[in-house]
């Protein structure tokens, strides 16, 4: 046989010693060509260099490693996709198998199988655990129609040649369904076995905790969608990046992240201080879809202060803040029609450079107020932008903030994702575009590449856009004060990695242009 063995592995150090050896016991007789594939899913207890000094030792261990902590399904998903043999046999570090077992299941594949899976023989650990087994396998057999034992156990042996044809797309414990819903899916023959089950004697199991288990609803329920009746073909994803004209950092960031990364259109800013410089970007780069990033704090205004003087201050400068400005406006101190004359003011100033434009959006999705939302409509309708951004979020990949930050970031989200349902029928009726799907609120400039490839990778039918903020120099932000990560967000954006996961997704890159240009709808 030509055999990889793949081990996930999150804080395993104690089991670690024992891996090599009855791993090798194991293919002993079986494997001509062995491959151990260990992937350490950020562990925090020493696995990572244990394993790395594995790998400088023994030439069949292929250490794999994960920044942060992204889930049993991740590193799952890693390992199968950096093994190179033609059998890949998954199976959990803890070896909830004997040897000899392992070794008499293994010997058992055959021409005629594609895909051996094992049962367990012997309890669960715990009353907990064996109840939970019990009505997830039942859940999986009633909402799929798969028919098999045990689901989740942690001993598959498949062909790599059938891993290629999968979307595995989970970053937790659903990995399991999902990898046997992908093999019924494609037909493939599968076997099931029966092993005597050996409960862990070291390191923690995280399975049963509640978080754990609502991950997996989670999971299912995006499966199920994406894998519905007419749900079929590929995600189309808009990348767009928004701060486009604010500073010059900023500018050369989002050309990087286009000519080289997943970046497909931008969102420039008439009021910012390097406008003409994105311009002359933009016009060296046709193929960058541009909207226009309207503005109603932090800065000066486009139109004349005295035309305006519900939202400017004395210097004539806007609100600082959001805050500030949601404080006038919930007073009633902003008045439309003076946000109408502004924001008219900044697509005219755009338009002016002879760029197509396709779409409008905003700095800090003010734009989806009850009372500015119907000026925007009526400004997109007249000025031939038939699509705008809906910044609805139906899930978070992280901030990467403190447990404060972070909080404060889900509450504001939770207020977004209100205005943003009525929104999105208002939008809708009047025969706006608008995505289907929005990224990008909760992970505003803390976008990494681990981040970007699980949204990626999570992807299910129909428009998502991610909105992202790359710059070349970090420094730009000691003038904004927004403490974004300008460079992470661009190295992430135009990573092999993140490029990897779009070609293995088969994600489709689109924009607003392309889109409205299937539908017959012209662009200014």
């Amino acid at each position: 046989m030509s055999l990889s063995f793949v081990y996930p592995l999150y804080n395993e150090i104690e089991n670690l010693p024992r891996l090599l050896p009855e791993t090798r016991r194991i293919a002993e007789g079986l494997a001509t060509d062995l491959e151990v594939v260990l992937v350490d899913d950020g562990s925090t207890d020493g696995s990572g260099q244990f394993i790395d000094r594995l790998a400088d030792e023994h030439p069949c261990v292929v250490p794999v490693h994960h920044a942060r902590n992204r889930g049993l399904g991740a590193a799952i998903r890693t390992g199968l996709s950096s093994a190179t043999k033609d059998l890949v046999l998954y199976m959990d570090s803890d070896f909830p198998v004997s040897v000899e077992a392992a070794r008499d299941a293994i010997g058992a594949f055959s021409d005629d199988i594609d895909l051996l899976i094992g049962y367990r023989l012997g309890r669960a650990e715990g009353p907990r655990r064996e109840i939970m087994s019990w009505t997830y396998n039942r859940l999986i057999r009633l909402a799929f129609g798969l028919k098999v034992r045990d689901v989740n156990f942690a001993f598959k042996l498949v062909r790599r040649s059938l891993l290629t044809q999968m979307g595995l797309r989970s970053e937790g414990s659903f990995i399991d369904a999902e990898l046997l819903l992908e093999a019924a899916r494609l037909g493939a023959r599968v076997r099931e076995v029966g092993l005597q089950y050996h409960p862990r004697t070291a390191g923690v199991s995280t399975a049963a905790s509640s978080r754990v288990v609502l991950h997996i609803f989670r999971e299912m329920s995006r499966y199920w969608r994406r894998r519905a009746p007419g749900c079929s073909g590929p995600a189309r994803l808009i990348v767009n990046a928004d701060d486009f004209g604010l500073r010059r950092e900023i500018d050369l960031g989002v050309a990087e992240a286009f000519d080289r990364g997943i970046v497909t259109s931008a969102s420039l800013v008439a009021a910012g201080e390097s406008f003409e410089h994105a311009v002359a970007l933009a016009r060296a780069r046709p193929a960058l879809d541009l909207g226009v990033h309207l503005v109603l704090t932090e800065g000066r205004p486009v139109a004349p202060r005295d035309r305006i003087p519900s939202l400017v201050d004395t210097q004539g400068r806007f609100s600082p803040t959001w805050a500030g400005f949601l404080r006038r406006y919930a007073a009633g101190r902003v008045r439309p029609q003076e946000v109408e004359v502004e924001l008219r003011a900044q697509i005219e100033r755009s338009l002016s450079t002879g760029l197509p434009f396709s779409h409008l959006d905003s700095h800090q999705h003010l734009h989806m107020l009850p009372r500015i939302l119907p000026v925007v409509i009526r400004l997109a309708s007249e000025y031939g932008m038939a699509a705008i951004r809906c910044p609805r979020q139906s899930s978070a990949a992280g901030t990467g903030k403190g447990v404060i930050d972070g909080v404060g970031r889900r509450l504001q989200l939770a207020a977004l994702r209100s205005l943003c349902r009525l929104g999105k029928r208002a939008l809708r009726g009047n025969g706006i575009l608008t995505a289907d799907d929005f990224r990008g609120f909760a992970e505003a400039g803390r976008w990494h590449v681990d981040a970007l490839v699980s949204t990626i990778e999570g992807l299910g039918p129909g428009l998502t856009e991610v909105g992202c903020h790359p710059g070349a120099d970090d420094a730009v932000d000691r003038g904004l004060g927004w403490d974004y990560r300008w460079e992470q967000e661009l190295a992430a954006l135009a990573s092999s990695e993140v490029a990897g996961a779009v070609a293995r997704s088969g994600v489709d890159l689109t924009t607003y242009r392309e889109v409205l240009s299937r539908r017959g709808r012209a662009v200014a």
